[in-house]
């Protein structure tokens, strides 16, 4: 018999039901731990992580590659990938990211279509 969990907690109410009885005290337990270690987790100013990400970055922090770079892993796709979407080779994608080939504006429109985000970015 299946036994519907009902878990209340700050960040969520939860309704599910567990495939058996047995499974569903730790269900339960296991649901309510993740959401317990997700309130504890540390916020982090903005300005710090700015301040460590173009210490790492450094000349190329917020450079039209770098957003490039970041645009195309959020979207979770490789080089070739996006190359073959844009019809480029993949090596001038490789260029622009590394700031070594400039991205013109058509392509840059392209890029913004494809990655859903701001094209002026790139430019």
């Amino acid at each position: 018999m299946k036994e519907t969990i009902l878990l209340h907690h700050p960040l969520a109410d939860i309704r599910i039901k567990a495939i058996e009885n047995r499974q569903a005290k730790k269900l339960r337990q296991v649901i309510s731990s993740a959401l317990d270690e997700y309130l504890e987790e540390t916020s982090i100013a903005a300005s710090v992580l700015h301040a460590e990400t173009k210490t790492h970055h450094g000349k190329a922090y917020k450079t039209p590659g770098y957003y490039l770079r970041i645009y195309r892993t959020r979207s979770d796709l490789t080089q070739k990938e996006l190359a073959k979407r844009l019809g480029v080779m993949q090596h001038h994608l490789s260029e622009m990211e590394n700031n070594k080939r400039p991205i013109g504006k058509g392509l840059a429109k392209k890029l913004s279509e494809e990655l859903h985000c701001d094209y002026h970015k790139f430019l």
